[in-house]
């Protein structure tokens, strides 16, 4: 059978990838790829970003002339090549609905709370410490609503595995490999044991090989530049040494000489909060251990109760 196009991006480590290769290897239609393919070079090239200006991988080019740039999209119009025989599509209105919807549920919801939990982990957006627990809490939010669907169902649509399976158990395989340990499989049973039942498939085990489940949360380890910007706000926190006596002179002399020039503008009234007492509790350290330290709670409200300064500082809760 003659190839239908080629999809073009990084064979291996990628799972948006895998998904139209998995469709092909179900349905046994031919698709090309592009082993050679290196990430953040070839799809970087003036030729590749004149065709696809987004830069994004993978890509697909079609026998046929179609272009396609959307790794989902890619998988469902592979599936539909098998014709009216498609396993993996709709066989009425209705079934071909709930897959959109899976997909548009996976592609939509799952993923940015998955790439909002994984991606500053893992290099690929900068760490904010607040962003990264609130995607967390949305992965498990999500990974909870579809424990609940899962519960008696053995596949998303009918009793088949469908497009919309093949997306879903590829977008999960980054989290079952590096994020979710044995506990918090153990939260999710339903999905853990669908997402097994699909990547034991040997359509997946053609593409993908084996997959080894997460033994240890991967965690966030701060760059040098991280650290160097660290070292600078301490610094800057720190009280600036006195002026030697010669620049102290020679300050007060030019600001004489400045004075019988002109007259000397009148000096700012001060605030009444410049006359409180220095408070002794470091605000930016707590900036720190808010932001870098790897659990909020305990460890850094354990930091907060115990140098939180009462004379200095107060607490408040806005409702709107």
């Amino acid at each position: 059978m003659a190839s239908i196009g080629t999809i073009i991006g990084p064979t291996t480590n990628n799972t948006r990838n895998y998904k139209a290769r998995v469709v092909a290897q179900f349905l046994g239609i031919n698709l090309a790829t592009t082993p050679d393919f290196v990430m953040n070079v070839d799809n970087h090239t003036e030729e590749y970003l004149a065709k696809y200006p987004s830069g994004k991988v993978p890509v697909f080019e079609g026998a046929n002339g179609l272009s396609l740039i959307d790794s989902s999209a890619i998988a469902y119009y592979v599936a539909s090549q098998a014709g009216s025989n498609s396993t993996l599509l709709g066989q009425t209105a209705e079934e071909t609905a709930e897959i959109l919807q899976y997909m548009f549920f996976t592609e939509a919801d799952l993923m940015p709370a998955i790439a909002g939990t994984l991606y500053p982990i893992q290099g690929f957006m900068p760490y904010v410490k607040p962003s990264q627990v609130y995607s967390e809490e949305q992965l498990f939010r999500f990974l909870g609503v579809l424990d609940a669907i899962l519960l008696t169902k053995t596949f998303l649509v009918g009793e088949r595995i469908t497009v919309a399976d093949v997306i879903l158990a590829c977008d999960l395989m980054t989290v079952y490999t590096a994020y979710l340990t044995s506990e918090d499989r153990k939260k999710f049973r339903n999905v853990t044991r669908y997402f097994k039942t699909m990547i034991n498939q040997p359509a997946f085990k053609a593409v993908v090989g084996d997959v080894t489940l997460c033994v240890e949360r991967i965690k966030y380890q701060p760059s040098a530049n991280a650290s160097k910007k660290a070292a600078k706000a301490e610094k800057k926190t720190e009280k600036k040494p006195a002026e030697q006596p010669k620049k102290a002179e020679k300050k007060a002399k030019e600001v004489d000489e400045e004075e019988e020039e002109e007259d000397v503008a009148p000096k700012p009234k001060k605030s009444q909060l410049d006359l409180l007492p220095p408070t002794k509790m470091p605000l930016d350290e707590w900036k720190r251990q808010y932001s870098n330290t790897a659990a909020i709670k305990p460890d850094a409200m354990n930091w907060l109760w115990e140098h939180f300064d009462e004379d200095g500082y107060s607490f408040w809760k806005v409702e709107y």
